[in-house]
């Protein structure tokens, strides 16, 4: 009957030596701590003739290699025609001391999976079909050196066998594996060779290995993810999460660890849950990696918070009241290490950071350590804890020794990997809102942009509603996520015009996450944009009026109600002035300035006008005001015409206050002249100059006011004086004025 069978090892050994019962010499063995206290020595015998049938098998490799801790599979052949195969694990000389040494353990091939357990080899918990344990029943047989039976089992052995009594679980060294029948011989020196071996082989476990790193990333709820279907596995973890270590609240956090020899004490701990044999992608319970931690002495694994409030206890991961639905373990292939075959070398925590998770109630802003650990301490060994029953207990060390690795040596120290994760709020955040939180769109292509904690590919939506036009309107967009936090929304707002409002909603799945209004705008980035819709090429205005017929056209170009100053400038700053303006959204209007007076000489001037950044420019033509008449100082000329000084002219003489024209003819302050033989001579204002009617005396001398004669004689009057010094002869009536200054067009 030819049997297939895989052994599994945990720990990395290496030792060669020769073997026995003729068979082929062993290879030469690297220096190594000693099997010493695994088996006793004994001196090179010739096996006794045996009585057995005849024995078949053979191994699938000359040597198997493994991690001291992990499990190794091993695959072979073997068949005995009367009775059952055994396989011998160590046994003859394992180093190349020279001494030869016993074996470790005999395993009954019959129900044996071939799976070994170089955790648990010769300990209690040692592989199912060992001939050391009480449940498994073993034909052995066992002489003496002439060939005697004995009344002998491995109970009574094991010492000489080295099935029980090991100091610590297997060392990295080389370790014999032979087929054979069951028949021992027990040599006078204790040591107990196989009688017949049909075939053999090496096992070389070697050190375990550690990674420093702690790979971190994070994702989605798998129920949340579209298309996901709850799919747990961690190719789709990996597919739908991001390398990141801000983690988003309800969101799951993956922390992977990455280590050899710790395999075989979790494919134990696994076993007892119900689990089948641990493979690379396999997902299994959590409770098999809290049960680990707790029992392997110097493995440690933790994540706690660090930086908890004042009066806040401090949140860490715990395993043991953590429900399976908020914690998964993982299992995958080594990407650092090297491992054995068909072993994984990594595991995957994922916890969930929901509150009342294994991490109890998270808060954004909260900071976590996580530490992966494997202890040592220098000058000490991992040792069993000693007692009277065989063979010992894999996860009892001695009281007196400090939490240490099983594979370290006495120069090793603990080595460890560290990593840190944070939580954050769960939210959505806009690029473009007005202060009341309103959602601006472009009107033209326009899309709602942003920033979100949530990762893809969670299956978003969202709504545009109008019902305000004729016909009601709706489109419904998907939302984009991309790896980076960001988000974009394409927005159809059925050719909306700026100004425009639109009711807005956001969907997860079915479920309502936001609402808010949209405001249609022309650009996002200046959403209240005022502009300069119209400017006039060339406008005229009159030296001394003003500039309302310089009207500029402003209107509301972005879509928000806005404010902004509409800046003129004439001349380069001959004429400078503002108006203030805010307008509705769409409104348009026309501004002058009507307040600002033209203070420039009759010519062409040029013009800008500025508003929000858009400008203008023009001409402004100043003309004459055809309503005015300039009169310069001192000229005595109202209307501008000439008049004679030696003809029209009245004759003021300093000395005479008497003395009139020469002609007898006056002008008056508005350039009429006064003649004498007039009936009444005209006033400054086109009344006579007369109240009484009375004309003047031919000699000069003006009537007096009432109508009489002013004295035919020609003697003169007294001269009246004014209050502002004016001597006249007649005041006001008089043609002659002495001292009189113009104002007005008036003489005073």
């Amino acid at each position: 009957m030819a049997v297939f069978v895989a052994l599994v090892a945990v720990f990395s050994v290496v030792a060669t030596g020769p073997v026995a019962a003729g068979l082929s010499a062993a290879d030469h063995v690297p220096s190594g701590d000693s099997l010493e206290t695994n088996a006793v020595s004994t001196d090179s015998t010739e096996p006794a003739p045996t009585a057995r049938p005849e024995l078949s098998g053979s191994f699938s490799r000359p040597t198997y290699t493994g991690i001291a801790g992990d499990p190794v599979n091993i695959r072979y052949t073997a068949s005995n025609s009367n009775g059952s195969a055994y396989l011998l694990i160590g046994g003859n000389r394992l180093t190349d001391s020279g001494k030869l040494v016993g074996f470790t353990d005999v395993v009954k091939l019959d129900d044996f999976d071939g799976t070994v357990n170089t955790r648990l080899l010769g300990t209690a918990e040692g592989t199912a079909s060992s001939c050391a344990r009480e449940n498994t029943s073993c034909d052995l047989e066992f002489r003496d050196q002439d060939g005697d039976t004995l009344d002998k089992d491995l109970s009574d052995l094991s010492g000489a066998t080295g099935a029980g009594g090991l100091a610590r679980p297997l060392v990295p060294q080389r370790y014999r594996l032979a087929i054979t029948n069951g028949t021992f011989m027990i040599e006078d020196s204790g040591a107990v060779p196989p009688v017949e071996s049909a075939a053999s082989s090496d096992l070389v476990l070697t050190k375990p290995t550690f990674h420093d790193e702690i790979e971190v990333f994070t994702t989605a709820d798998p129920e949340n993810v579209e298309g996901g279907g709850g799919d747990e596995s961690l190719s789709a973890l990996e597919q739908n999460g991001l390398e990141r270590t801000a983690v988003t609240k309800g969101d799951r956090v993956v922390l992977g660890f990455e280590a050899t020899g710790i395999w075989g004490a979790l494919s134990h701990f696994a076993e007892k849950e119900g689990e089948d044999s641990l493979q690379a992608g396999q997902a299994i319970n959590h409770t098999v990696l809290r049960d680990f931690l707790r029992a392997e002495e110097g493995v440690t694994l933790s994540v706690r918070q660090t930086n908890p409030s004042m009066n806040e206890p401090r949140s860490k991961l715990d395993l043991a009241d953590a429900d399976p639905e908020d914690v998964s373990l993982l299992l995958a292939d080594a990407k650092k290490l090297e491992t054995g075959d068909s072993t994984p070398g990594r595991f995957y925590l994922v916890l969930d950071t929901s509150d009342g998770g294994p991490l109890g109630n998270p808060e954004p802003g909260d900071e976590f350590a996580v530490e992966f650990a494997l202890e040592g301490t220098e000058g000490q060994r991992y040792a069993f804890a000693e007692t009277d029953s065989e063979p010992p207990d894999p996860f009892r060390h001695k009281s007196n020794t400090p939490d240490q690795f099983p594979y370290w040596e006495t120069n090793d120290g603990t080595v460890s990997a560290e990593a840190s994760f944070s939580i954050q709020e769960r939210y959505f955040e806009y690029d473009h809102v007005t202060d009341d939180g309103e959602l601006l769109v472009e009107a033209s292509g326009g899309a709602v942009t942003g920033t979100t904690t949530i990762l893809p590919p969670i299956e978003m939506s969202a709504t545009f509603v109008d019902d305000k036009r004729d016909e009601p309107f709706r489109s419904e967009s998907e939302v984009s996520l991309s790896d980076d936090g960001n988000f974009t929304i394409g927005a159809d707002l059925g050719n909306a015009d700026p100004g425009t409002r639109l009711n807005y909603e956001l969907y997860d799945g079915t479920t309502l996450r936001d609402s808010r209004t949209v405001v249609v705008v022309e650009d996002t980035d200046d959403p209240d944009r005022l502009a300069i819709d119209s400017v006039p090429e060339n406008v005229t205005v009159a030296t001394g009026g003003n500039l309302s017929a310089l009207g500029i056209g402003v209107r509301n170009a972005g879509g928000l109600e806005g404010a902004g100053t509409l800046a003129l400038d004439v001349d380069d700053g001959n004429i400078t002035t503002a108006r203030d303006l805010t307008l509705s959204s769409n409104e348009s209007r026309t501004v002058g300035f009507p307040s600002e007076t033209v203070r420039l000489d009759p010519g062409e001037y040029p013009f800008s006008v500025t508003l929000d950044g858009d400008q203008r420019n023009g001409t402004v033509t100043v003309a004459e005001n055809p309503a005015r008449t300039t009169i310069d100082d001192g000229d005595g000329e109202a209307d501008g015409s000439d008049t004679d000084d030696a003809e029209n002219a009245s004759n003021v003489s300093e000395g005479d206050e008497n003395a009139t024209n020469t002609d007898g003819n006056s002008t008056d302050a508005g350039g009429n002249s006064t003649a004498n033989d007039s009936a009444g001579a005209a006033d400054p204002d086109g009344n006579s100059s007369n109240p009484g009617g009375n004309s003047t005396n031919p000699d000069g001398n003006s009537s007096d006011p009432t109508g009489d004669s002013g004295g035919g004689d020609g003697e003169d009057e007294p001269a009246t004086f004014l209050p502002f010094g004016i001597g006249t002869r007649e005041a006001f009536g008089g043609t002659v004025v002495v001292g009189a200054i113009h104002i007005l067009g008036h003489w005073v």
